[in-house]
């Protein structure tokens, strides 16, 4: 039996428990009317993921770590996240909020609001049609097709090291 470890970093920013995760997964579907036989596809489309976690570090690491948060926020390079529930890839930190107060005053508790960012490639036919042309959805001289990729480089490095599998 194969037994996944669930991460406990954030962009490679370790934290010592996660309080709550949060998972919103979203459609946002037209509001007008749909013709009869057309593509519903067409007329609904799903909206980035978005992930809020509780979390906290305690000691005298939190200082430096809700810097290294900001940091990984303020670069704006995608990274993977990985949750009790799903792997998500090219996420960005869109909302850090963190409290301290008397009961936590050693403590950094903060709450993170994670969102996927949707990457596309987009190509440009030079020439005639194609079956490549055709294949990629460009099929006229100088149309633009957008794709969405799932081999863009992210920081997927640092955070899947951190989730383990064990045989």
């Amino acid at each position: 039996m194969t037994c996944i470890l669930v991460s406990r970093s954030i962009g490679g920013v370790f934290v010592d428990v996660v309080i709550s995760e949060e998972h919103e997964s979203e459609m946002e579907i037209a509001e007008h009317p749909v013709e009869k036989g057309a593509k519903i596809s067409d007329h609904a489309w799903r909206l980035p993921y978005r992930v809020t976690l509780e979390s906290a570090i305690a000691g005298e690491r939190a200082v430096a770590s809700f810097q290294q948060l900001l940091d990984v926020q303020s670069t704006a390079e995608p990274f993977s996240l990985v949750t009790g529930l799903k792997v998500y890839q090219n996420m960005l930190i869109k909302r850090l909020t963190a409290t301290r107060d008397r009961e936590n005053a050693r403590v950094l508790k903060f709450e993170a609001e994670l969102q996927e960012v949707v990457i596309v490639n987009t190509e440009s036919s030079g020439g005639g049609s194609s079956s490549d042309d055709k294949a990629q959805g460009t099929t006229k001289r100088g149309q633009v097709a957008a794709r969405t990729t799932e081999s863009i480089p992210t920081r997927t490095d640092k955070v899947l090291s951190d989730a383990i599998a064990v045989d």
